[in-house]
């Protein structure tokens, strides 16, 4: 049996242990949880650049599934030293409009540092892309964003699998291309 003294020495640690292994899980929780529910949609997501890339860009996209129509896409501009503009152009991907607004030089500040808004439009559902071109001193960046606005698939929308009490076997449709050639 174990000695009395040594149990009534590790109850207070094991109990001190066991509040801290709770209470922190708990405060986590609490502190995500009293955050203003925008704050975690609005927070800026830094984008893996090119080594040597003058210009970092961190992105802030609306919580997928988008919406179809206007929408704003936020870029958080920070340049290398020596950089005080940036250019930016725009190619899209999908059924997306970059809307004429959409700034084409900043000036940064005196930190090397820019937020922008670009106002892009949604033109169908599905999934696209806005691919930002960033020039700074003569040298070129690129990142692509994604943004997701496929309708959110419900309960009711899936389909199961076929039976396959025939025999095993499940019969697909095909479709034959034939390319014009002579076949041998």
């Amino acid at each position: 049996m174990a000695c009395p003294r040594i149990l009534s020495q590790a109850a207070p640690r094991a109990a001190l242990l066991l509040a801290a292994a709770l209470a922190l899980p708990a405060c986590a929780h609490d502190a995500a949880s009293t955050a203003p529910a925008g704050k975690a949609r609005d927070a800026f997501v830094a984008q893996r650049g090119k080594p040597g890339s003058p210009v970092h860009v961190s992105i802030r996209v609306p919580a997928a599934p988008l919406a179809v129509g206007a929408t704003r896409v936020g870029l958080a501009l920070e340049a290398v030293p020596g950089v005080t503009e940036v250019g930016l152009s725009y190619r899209t991907e999908g059924a997306l409009r970059v809307e004429a607004e959409a700034p084409a030089r900043v000036v940064l500040d005196g930190q090397r540092k820019a937020v922008v808004e670009v106002p892009v439009t949604i033109l169908a559902n599905g999934v696209h892309y806005l691919h930002v071109y960033t020039d700074a001193n003569g040298r070129q960046g690129a990142i692509s964003i994604r943004l997701d606005a496929s309708r959110p698939t419900s309960a009711k929308a899936k389909t199961s699998a076929p039976s396959t009490q025939s025999g095993g076997f499940i019969l697909l449709p095909t479709q034959e291309n034939r390319s014009g050639g002579s076949a041998r």
